[in-house]
C-alpha cells in the first residue's frame, strides 16, 4: 500500500533487487506486500524479485531497507536506485 505524507514532507522512492531461495519467493512476496510502501513488481523462476520502496525521508528507507534484508526468505537485497525529492 502506497505510503500517505503531509505535503512538504520529504518522499523517497527506492528500487530494490532482492534473492531469495525460488521455491520461498511467492511467500516472501506476500510477506513484503503486508509492508507499507511496498510493491513488488516481479519475481523471477530463479528467485530474483524487483521491489520498489515509497517512505517519507531516507531515515525511514534505510530503515525498511533493513528490515527487508533481515528477513529470513531474504538471500541478498540490492539498492539499484534511489530517488528523493520534497513534495
Amino acid at each position: 500500500p502506497p505510503v500517505r505524507r503531509e505535503m512538504g514532507t520529504p518522499i523517497n522512492i527506492s528500487g530494490l533487487l532482492l534473492h531469495a531461495h525460488p521455491e520461498r519467493a511467492e511467500a516472501l512476496c506476500e510477506r513484503l506486500l503486508q509492508m507499507p510502501g511496498i510493491e513488488v513488481h516481479a519475481i523471477s523462476p530463479e528467485g530474483r524479485l524487483v521491489v520498489t520502496l515509497e517512505n517519507a525521508g531516507d531515515g525511514a528507507m534505510a530503515d525498511t531497507f533493513a528490515r527487508i534484508q533481515a528477513l529470513p526468505d531474504v538471500l541478498s537485497a540490492s539498492l539499484i536506485y534511489q530517488h528523493s525529492e520534497d513534495t
